[in-house]
């Protein structure tokens, strides 16, 4: 799989500029990051689902981004980051947006892919843009960079939020999630920074590492997931545990406790591999 290594490579590169003159990797008031992280798991998916190419090929299914989505029983609604969809009939292709199809992410969000990514891409069908008719896959992207005991409650909450929106407008969708847990010891967090930075007045926030990245996985590993339709959970949750400073140094993918091991169901791979074979099953006959 090769997403986790491109959020990093992409994560590592500045580009997200403030009012006040400074160029950031990561913002807490951006949705970037999450974009990424969706664009990393489609990017997998695309290579892993044989029938989600038949489909994208044969024009069947696209793709939405801020998708607004309604429980249909509390009438209540959320914006997903991504969803693989049907286009819907009266509109299916919208006329205007820098996103025409799932390429132009690249140049979007600044992802920085190998030579080898680009030429997998190439060989991929083209995903394009469509108005959101019937929800197939929705996606979500968490993360926690600092503060993380403080987060814990309100990240819960979005989480357990995210996939009741999704299956209380259709439960036959796939309900995915990735969270992105962050194991520096020091990070420089935009809220606290609201000034022109310089070496002098740089303030960085101290972590409480590895232990705050142990209790925050530990939660998320609490959030709901279902094994059959009607239940309340995820379909599919994963974990990535980067080393990332939000300083200007490199952003790296962290492999060893307390990140997820190969074997363990919340392991990037294992989510993926889950999204394709619950496609493969639930939308065959589509």
């Amino acid at each position: 799989m090769l997403g986790p290594a491109i959020m990093a490579r992409s994560l590592s590169v500045p580009s997200i500029p403030d009012k006040f003159g400074n160029i950031w990797q990561y913002h807490s008031q951006s949705d970037r990051h999450s974009k990424i992280a969706c664009w990393a798991i489609m990017f997998d998916l695309l290579q892993h689902c044989p029938l989600l190419r038949s489909h994208i090929d044969s024009g069947k299914v696209g793709f939405g981004i801020n998708h607004e989505m309604r429980d249909f029983q509390t009438n209540q609604k959320k914006n997903l980051d991504l969803v693989i969809c049907t286009p819907r009939k009266d509109d299916p292709y919208p006329q205007s947006g820098e996103i025409r199809e799932f390429r132009d992410f690249i140049g979007k969000l600044d992802l920085k892919l190998t030579d080898s990514e680009v030429a997998i891409l190439d060989g991929l069908p083209r995903l394009p843009v469509v108005t959101v008719g019937g929800v197939n896959v929705a996606l979500e992207a968490k993360a926690v960079m600092t503060a993380h005991i403080k987060a814990l409650p309100r990240l819960h909450d979005e989480l357990d939020s995210s996939h009741l929106k999704v299956h209380g407008h259709a439960d036959s969708a796939i309900a995915a999630a990735l969270v992105t847990v962050n194991i520096a010891d020091t990070f420089v967090s935009t809220s606290m920074n609201k000034h022109k930075l310089s070496p002098s007045t740089v303030v960085v926030n101290d972590n409480d590492q590895p232990k705050a990245a142990i209790r925050t996985v530990a939660k998320i590993r609490e959030i709901r997931r279902r094994t059959k339709a009607n239940d309340q959970g995820f379909d599919a949750l994963g974990i990535v545990v980067f080393d990332f400073k939000n300083d200007g140094s490199t952003c790296s993918l962290t492999v060893s406790p307390p990140a997820p091991s190969t074997g363990d169901i919340d392991h990037y791979s294992n989510m993926v591999d889950r999204i394709s074979s619950l496609y493969a099953s639930k939308f065959a006959a589509f």
